[in-house]
């Protein structure tokens, strides 16, 4: 579709800018031909004058193109008076000079840079239309020429056509461009649309609004690395009453990751209720493997008795769960497992614990242990463990707030990774 701005105006300003300078230039170079060069002796009249008050308006317009804001906002029509300025005088000068070929070289670099320096159509139409008319008339009434007149008529109206056809192609490239760069925004603004759409969906995907419970708190912490994240926390209320939690990771980033993320919380919701949580991590496996070739993911499953406090988990590829216990502070609770959704066949095992009162147990993601600070030197578990104890006073959201702020810290807030948490209070 054309637009009226199409066909007749296009703000370029920086392309316009930057042209309009040269043009500058090169009208003070043509100008100061008549203040340097032996006009005398080659028995031409040019009044030296005119060309300095014209040479210095030229070059302080230059100079404010730099410094001057209007000057910069209005530099089409300031140009448009410098053609005419300078046709009118190339003009004068040829026919006074009885179209000396010096003049008439400077008539046709001016024709010829109005063809790059404008995307005014209807200005610079109707500046070519007047100053080739007014060309053409000088030629013929001008007496005793230098130059063939037939020779001076083309050198003339040459340029101008030039010109004119410089701006078509011009304007024609610029209105593809304009075009594809409307298409490109609704491309964008559609994507943002759909960005948005999956961050709520990943909102769902980590739980972040736990249900109230006799003797054990929940706390979640998530920052993806990019809009949307491939990280999933979950719970399901299981038949016996006990609580199944879901700590997942998804390799890659982005919506890919997001959706596969969405698949995995899906079958845990499906398989919640199995009897041990490797056969929960095995379910999740055999359901998605088929459907997700590129991804795969680490997990852990917990299995929570709220009355006992007893933890019954599997991991899967995940970094190890950490205890922290008041008296001797962090440390890793024994599990390892293979990823699932992977092509090879999960091996996975089941752990149990039962924690104290006051006990606090904290998952967490690849993400808070994978960033590097500008030395190279990686967080790592034995900075995530100097965070824990430093910072064991603190409660709830305040822990997991403050240990990714250390994280964050150490590496200049460059990540590479999304970054979740999930903290287990023992009341």
């Amino acid at each position: 579709m054309k637009l009226q701005s199409l066909q007749d105006r296009f703000k370029l300003d920086d392309e316009v800018l930057k042209i309009s300078r040269i043009c500058l230039v090169v009208f003070s170079s043509f100008i100061g031909f008549g203040i340097f060069a032996p006009v005398d002796e080659l028995g031409l009249y040019d009044p030296r004058w005119i060309r300095i008050i014209h040479a210095s308006i030229t070059i302080s317009f230059f100079i404010a193109t730099y410094f001057v804001d209007w000057v910069r906002k209005n530099i089409q029509s300031i140009m448009l008076v410098f053609f005419y300025t300078m046709s009118a005088h190339s003009l004068i000068l040829l026919y006074w000079n009885s179209l000396y070929i010096g003049y008439l070289v400077g008539m046709i670099l001016v024709l010829s840079c109005i063809g790059v320096s404008f995307v005014d159509r209807r200005s610079m139409v109707s500046y070519l239309a007047s100053v080739t008319s007014a060309g053409i008339l000088v030629g013929i009434y001008t007496k005793e020429h230098q130059v063939d007149l037939s020779l001076y008529l083309s050198a003339i109206i040459t340029p101008s056509l030039v010109s004119y056809l410089t701006l078509n192609i011009r304007l024609s490239s610029v209105e593809k461009l304009r075009i594809s760069e409307s298409q490109l925004k609704k491309f964008q603004d559609r994507m943002l649309n759909e960005l948005e759409l999956a961050n709520e969906t990943q909102s769902n995907l980590v739980t972040t609004d736990w249900p109230k419970t006799k003797g054990i708190k929940f706390y979640s912490f998530f920052q993806s690395f990019d809009q949307v994240g491939g990280d999933a926390i979950s719970y399901l209320q299981r038949e016996d009453g006990k609580m199944a939690l879901f700590f997942a990771d998804v390799s890659g980033h982005g919506i890919a990751s997001a959706m596969v993320s969405a698949m995995a919380v899906l079958a845990f919701k499906i398989h919640g209720n199995t009897n041990e949580p490797s056969e929960c991590l095995k379910a999740i496996h055999d359901e998605l493997q088929s459907l997700v070739p590129n991804n795969h993911i680490s997990a852990c499953v917990l299995f929570v008795d709220l009355e006992t406090k007893e933890i019954k988990y599997s991991i899967a590829g995940h970094p190890p769960i950490i205890l922290i216990q008041k008296e001797s502070g962090p440390k890793f609770l024994e599990g390892l497992g293979t990823l699932i959704v992977s092509f090879l066949k999960p091996s996975l095992k089941n752990y149990q614990i039962t924690p104290e009162s006051g006990d606090r147990i904290l998952l967490y993601s690849d993400g808070i242990l994978e960033v590097f600070d500008e030395s190279g030197e990686i967080y790592g578990e034995e900075h995530l463990f100097s965070s824990i104890k430093n910072h064991s006073d603190k409660k709830g959201d305040d822990f997991l707030n403050v240990i990714y702020e250390d994280s964050m810290s150490f590496s200049a807030k460059r990540i590479s990774d999304d970054m979740s948490m999930l903290l287990l209070e023992i009341q």
